[in-house]
């Protein structure tokens, strides 16, 4: 009995340490980054459901939720816009952020209907600035107006002291990012933001709209020629022929200037390690508990 007592004293000490969950040492922002949802048919909508499910998995549990557009497929999608603001709704995140894809194009008005984000907007997190520029017309390119060109120039020029993050539906064309070749894939006249890009400072740029799997590589970049932005293409949360139910989480630590971006399956539960992006900012994030501001 005494040795039987000894093991039991023993495992109440060890199984403490074993079974807890790693948590980082110093506080972790989590943001949850994804786009082009977009359910061809309602037997497709378990996908996103998945995903939402699959949360529940995440720690730290994110703070805030980054769509890069396309959250439809459909003209007639005001049933999928009311389907998708009541399933998030079981994310139980605060902030979510928006831009229209081609997609919202397609209808527009259920798109500033059932989400209700301008057009082009910022959020301010701390020291970081993300900057949101949606598609304003439908068909492929993507097309930004001079105006909010300017309008994105300014605020990289007047925030070079914080850490910059531009979201987008499609990527620049040279971001050399998998698909961009294709016109249909690329902003018009990404020369424009390119310029800028070689003078000023940006530390990312999220993009969707490219439905190519990770596995076929290039589908993130960092680019010395632009200051060594890292651009990252982050569809894929719909399940498609070549991919699984994928989004990516972005990992900020209070008093770092080391971001982790992970590539999530919501399918096996897991992250596929091999696609870590280890992204040096280039300034240590500060919030010290903030929260999400968003300015028009």
């Amino acid at each position: 009995m005494r040795k039987y007592h000894r093991i039991v004293i023993i495992l109440l000490f060890i199984m403490p340490a074993c079974c807890k969950q790693y948590m980082p040492a110093i506080s972790t922002y989590t943001v949850w980054v994804h786009s082009d949802i977009q359910p061809v048919y309602k037997a497709d909508r378990w996908h996103y459901k998945r995903a939402i499910e699959d949360l529940k998995n995440i720690q730290p549990y994110p703070i805030m939720a980054i769509i890069a557009g396309d959250i439809v497929q459909h003209k007639n999608s005001d049933e999928d816009f009311e389907w998708f603001n009541k399933l998030r709704k079981q994310a139980h995140i605060q902030y979510w952020y928006e831009i229209a894809g081609n997609h919202e194009w397609k209808n527009i008005t259920g798109y500033q209907k059932y989400i209700g984000k301008p057009l082009k907007y910022t959020v301010s997190f701390g020291n970081i600035i993300f900057i949101f520029m949606s598609n304003e017309r439908g068909r492929p390119p993507t097309y930004l107006s001079n105006e909010t060109f300017e309008w994105w120039k300014n605020i990289v020029i007047t925030n070079q002291d914080k850490t910059i993050i531009t979201v987008t539906h499609a990527p620049l064309r040279n971001s050399k990012l998998l698909g961009t070749i294709s016109q249909k894939h690329i902003i018009i006249d990404s020369e424009r933001f390119e310029k800028v890009l070689k003078k000023y400072h940006v530390d990312i740029w999220i993009s969707g709209h490219i439905h190519m799997p990770v596995w076929l590589n290039q589908n993130s970049r960092f680019a010395p020629e632009f200051g060594n932005i890292l651009f990252i293409n982050v569809c894929g949360i719909r399940k498609d022929p070549t991919m699984n139910v994928e989004s990516r989480m972005f990992f900020f630590q209070e008093g770092s200037n080391k971001l982790l971006i992970r590539l999530r399956d919501h399918e096996s539960e897991s992250y596929k390690t091999s696609y870590d992006i280890n992204v040096k900012l280039r300034h240590p994030f500060t919030c010290n508990g903030c929260l999400p501001i968003m300015s028009e």
